[in-house]
């Protein structure tokens, strides 16, 4: 009977055995509502966002905004070049104290000019890459990296790079640039705090010293490119422009002159050609602009000048003055005293003694070319650097110079210079190339 009782019972209310688990499930009904809640909320704020973020584009815009899709095609806003402006308005004045990026490069037999150059060029606060290229016996390569391996100072700052790559360089053709992009690339790549690129060679040396340089760098603006150049024209054009040389440095691995073909070229008519010094110092900017070719002008200027006679003196110079955001940051000199020929030939005078007082009136903070341990570098180490040491002294070095002890050995506060007279120079130089009258024959 009690069987019987229960089965009725249960035919009567056949939810009873779940009305418990429905009671025990109720729990989670609130924590299932604010759930869904915070996602309707969720998803209405990503509608919102995407119709609202096109209006407040200009507020939270990135410094370099490749496209802008509510800029109107008439303003062109939605191009690069409308943010490059931007990123050049804006980085005309710092108040952070200047850096420099050197490439110092070198070819078999020049290992100890290079550390020379190093040595006297060399600052904390810089930046420097080295590159000897493939011509250089292994063992050279080797010791220079050993020497700059085991130097105090560079240990410790750990802002001296020996490129463990090397190429083969003929300065006629389009491996030199090659090189030098592949050191600007190495340098933003290792890093970013610097402001200028300034490439040397082994016979290149400086009249300055980098206190006295980055003193006066303090004062410009972070757009400022020295670049010397021209507009190639009339006949030059047949003779520069019109031939086609083929670079055997990029494809073979011992050094050999460039080729000529038969073949002749006619001339560009999207862009003007322009020429000038080979030694440059470009902003960092301008250095990001030709590795990154966001608008793609620079990597095709650098198929044009891969079979152009003389491509370091041309390269730079075109893509500086064909790209608008540019141009007008391009100072026709190339911080360098070099002393030609008449008519000039094809690589300026050797310098010497004979030249020192001209290097000096120059005011310029680098000369070339000199032989190796010329006379003239010991007078330049004296007279205009006071170097008795390893090191050009600067405010940095603040060790004891008794007894002949190297007071760099001792490094202090890198932000501190002291300038001396070749500041002054070098600010009568800078005045004359920033003057109105100098300025009107940028890229003309």
């Amino acid at each position: 009977m009690k069987k019987l009782y229960k089965k009725l019972v249960f035919m009567r209310n056949p939810l009873s055995r779940h009305s418990n688990r429905v009671f025990n499930d109720s729990k989670w009904i609130i924590p299932f509502l604010a759930s869904l809640l915070v996602s309707i909320t969720l998803i209405f704020s990503a509608i919102f966002w995407v119709f609202k973020a096109p209006y407040d584009r200009d507020h939270h815009q990135l410094p370099i905004d490749i496209f802008s899709f509510a800029k109107t095609e008439v303003s062109n806003g939605y191009f690069v070049e409308s943010s490059l402006n931007k990123v050049l308005n804006t980085n005309s004045s710092s108040f952070e104290l200047p850096r420099l990026a050197y490439l110092i490069s070198g070819t078999k037999g020049d290992s100890h000019r290079m550390m020379r150059t190093l040595q006297v060029i060399y600052h904390p606060r810089n930046q420097y890459v080295l590159h000897l290229d493939l011509e250089a016996p292994p063992r050279e390569r080797l010791e220079l990296a050993n020497a700059v391996k085991n130097d105090p100072t560079f240990a410790v700052v750990e802002n001296v790079r020996v490129m463990a790559q090397s190429n083969l360089v003929t300065y006629k053709g389009p491996t030199m640039i090659a090189s030098t992009l592949q050191a600007i690339a190495i340098l933003l790549k290792e890093s970013l705090d610097w402001d200028w690129f300034i490439n040397l060679s082994a016979s290149d040396y400086p009249l300055v010293t980098q206190d006295d340089l980055l003193h006066v760098f303090s004062n410009l603006s972070r757009n400022l490119n020295f670049i010397e150049h021209m507009q190639i024209t009339g006949w030059k054009l047949n003779q520069r422009a019109r031939p086609i040389i083929v670079d055997p440095g990029l494809y073979l691995s011992k050094k050999s002159d460039i080729a000529w073909t038969t073949q002749r070229r006619s001339l560009p008519t999207s862009f003007k050609l322009f020429t000038g010094s080979a030694w440059v110092a470009l902003t960092r900017t301008f250095a990001e602009y030709c590795i990154w070719g966001w608008d793609n002008f620079p990597r095709t200027i650098l198929m044009y000048y891969t079979n152009f006679i003389s491509s370091p003196e041309g390269y730079f110079h075109t893509v500086i003055c064909n790209t608008n955001e540019f141009r007008s940051t391009a100072i026709s000199h190339d911080l360098h005293y070099i002393a030609w020929d008449t008519p000039p030939k094809q690589h300026p005078i050797s310098l010497s003694m004979k030249d020192f007082d001209k290097m000096v009136k120059s005011n310029a903070p680098f000369a070339r070319k000199f032989h190796k341990n010329d006379p003239v570098l010991d007078k330049i180490d004296k007279e205009l650097l006071g170097r008795t040491g390893r090191f050009a002294p600067g405010a940095w070095c603040i060790g004891s110079s008794e007894r002949g002890a190297d007071p760099c050995s001792v490094r202090g506060d890198d932000s501190v210079f002291r300038p001396g007279p070749g500041a002054e120079r070098l600010q009568r130089l800078v005045n004359t190339l920033l003057s109105e009258e100098f300025r009107k024959k940028q890229c003309s």
